[in-house]
């Protein structure tokens, strides 16, 4: 058929337009190529990498924090995964449970309770009333908190779609409230993300007992599940590191119920006893009465998280006196058997009135006399032979105005003031503990200073750490001072033995089969308008005495009454020494004890 101009003429507009929409189509094609191009092979990469993190599930790996351990190697504080268990209540409304027939037995959260409910100690229906709760699906519903790695593994035997577990660490203090004021406890920073140690050992090495946090990361699908085959990524995580502590579990423990009991007997405020090995600085036990369960704070709060054995300020009373006494002797000022005239009542050539505890008749008394009955009047006459600034100078040397350094927080210096600020009563008050304040640690740390032959080794609590590869590195302490000479400590030691004989002001210290050294102090409280507050009786002493392996210092604090080192203080003594030559197997001394007269 021929086409005429007419009808090609009438055709045109269609054809045009049938030009412009296949221009279009090969404009939007050219676009749709170019833009395929330039995802398949410009923007693979990335958008590989959007649709993984689209996918993708990062769960953090929590590190163990290090474990705390007694000098056997025993557990004081550790850690342990713990479950809350928490559930997707769409998942769980989707649940079908079989029947071994292969029918279905029960569904949706009637089935979810009936798997879960005896596991997790729960009434069937009221967990099935907590899974169909609320107007709104909860895909994070919280079912049960804490549980044990051991409940969630029969939770997780059931595999049931839609139950989640919660890990998280717990703290462990598997002795309760043992070592309680030594170890401290934790919890969360300030920020609330992460745990941290708040007192104690706990917050004075949280940097090498805090792990560094993991990272797992996978691809899931829509309902969760992980896709084998995909990319996976993991940080694995770095546990803390164990700590080994000098102390001593069971004498920790023994020290402790001794002070309790002490404090219950007299209604003391508080007791607290620091045991130290000779020789060493090791501490083997730092014990106080009333100690706090660090699993269990905020059950129990303490006055304060500070052991009083390190944060307590107290005068020392007639403690001091071994100060006093070892620096006469070490002066070459004064001899054991030097003889004195002690009365009751003395007046000292710058008009200062002073007087002994009982009244008693004016005797000639030996050194070891005086040390023996623990007499101001003959202390003062010993002390008045060295000048002052000397015995100022052997008050710092046993460490009296400074922090011993011992590895838990809150410890105090105590008070010395210069000699230059003291009057002309504090010259001698200072002879037997007045005027100045210390801490029982200090004390500690002076007897075993005398017990170790004059060498002041410094205290502490750490053993050492234990590496990465589980080698152990010993704690590097400092260097040991020389404060004493070793005749002078001998001495001294031979006269502190006459305390703890009858006749001497702690026989209750004494323990059978071993000779023991030491010396009792009962300070005064005072009160407003100087009236007595309550006392301080302490007892520090040394055994055997004749090569000490050991070194103690007792403390008790009491208000509104007396409380006498010899009553109260010298029995803990005994009890403690008594374990602890058991425990580090000291055979009885087979040497008489010292012997030195009294009278002339």
């Amino acid at each position: 058929m021929t086409v005429t101009g007419r009808e090609r003429q009438a055709n045109a507009p269609t054809r045009r337009r049938l030009g412009h929409i296949l221009a279009v189509i090969a404009v939007v094609a050219l676009l749709l190529f170019a833009r395929l191009i330039m995802l398949q092979i410009f923007q693979a990469d990335s958008l590989a990498q959007t649709a993984s993190a689209f996918r993708s599930r990062s769960y953090t790996q929590e590190a163990l924090r290090g474990r705390i351990l007694d000098s056997e190697g025993g557990v004081l504080a550790g850690s342990g995964a713990k479950y809350n268990v928490r559930a997707d209540q769409k998942a769980v409304s989707e649940y079908v449970k079989y029947g071994s027939d292969g029918k279905i037995k029960s569904a949706g959260a009637v089935a979810v309770a009936e798997e879960l409910a005896p596991i997790l100690g729960m009434d069937r229906a009221e967990l099935g009333g907590i899974l169909i709760s609320g107007k709104r699906k909860n895909q994070w519903l919280l079912l049960a908190k804490g549980l044990s790695t051991e409940k969630w593994r029969e939770i997780e035997k059931k595999k049931i779609r839609g139950i989640f577990p919660e890990r998280y660490m717990e703290r462990i203090y598997p002795n309760g409230t043992v070592a309680g004021s030594v170890l401290g406890f934790v919890g969360k920073t300030e920020q609330g993300d992460t745990v941290a140690g708040r007192a104690g050992v706990e917050q004075s090495m949280n940097s090498v007992l805090t792990g560094k946090n993991g990272k797992l990361t996978v691809e899931v699908g829509p309902d969760g599940t992980v896709f084998p085959q995909a990319k996976r990524s993991e940080t694995p995580a770095v546990n803390g590191r164990d700590i080994k502590l000098t102390i001593n579990r069971d004498l920790q423990k023994l020290s402790e119920n001794l002070l309790h009991d002490t404090v219950e007997r007299y209604g003391a405020d508080w007791a607290s006893a620091v045991v130290a090995e000779v020789g060493t600085g090791r501490i083997l036990a730092l014990a106080d009465s009333g100690t706090y369960n660090p699993a269990d704070v905020a059950k129990n709060m303490p006055k304060s998280f500070t052991s009083p054995a390190v944060g307590s300020i107290i005068e020392p009373g007639s403690v001091g006196k071994v100060v006093t006494f070892s620096t006469a002797v070490d002066q070459n000022k004064a001899k054991p058997l030097d003889t004195f005239t002690v009365p009751y009542q003395i007046t000292m050539p710058n008009g200062e009135v002073f007087h002994d505890d009982e009244q008693h008749p004016t005797q000639r008394m030996t050194m070891a006399g005086i040390v023996a009955k623990s007499l101001n009047t003959g202390t003062v006459q010993i002390g008045d032979r060295v000048p002052a600034e000397t015995r100022y100078e052997y008050l710092r040397r046993f460490g009296f105005g400074a922090r011993t350094g011992v590895e838990i927080g809150g410890e105090e210096p105590g008070i010395l003031r210069p000699v230059k600020s003291w009057d002309r009563r504090a010259r001698y008050t200072t002879m037997f503990g007045q005027s100045y304040a210390v801490t029982p640690i200090q004390l500690a740390s002076m007897i075993a200073t005398v017990a170790g032959g004059g060498v002041k080794y410094p205290l502490h609590l750490i053993d050492g750490v234990y590496g990465a590869q589980g080698n152990f590195e010993p704690k590097v302490t400092g260097r040991p001072q020389q404060v004493l000479r070793k005749e002078t400590a001998k001495t001294i030691m031979e006269l502190l033995q006459g305390v703890t004989k009858k006749g001497g002001t702690a026989p209750g210290a004494a323990i059978d089969g071993y000779n023991v050294a030491g010396k009792t102090g009962t300070a005064q409280i005072l009160g407003r308008g100087g009236t007595l507050a309550g006392t301080v009786g302490s007892f520090v002493g040394a055994v055997p005495a004749e090569n000490p392996k050991i070194a103690v210092a007792v403390s008790v604090r009491k208000s509104g009454g007396v409380a006498y080192g010899g009553m109260v203080a010298a029995p803990v003594f005994s009890e403690i020494g008594k374990f602890a030559m058991r425990m580090l197997k000291v055979p009885p001394s087979s040497v008489p004890p010292a012997d030195l007269p009294w009278t002339r």
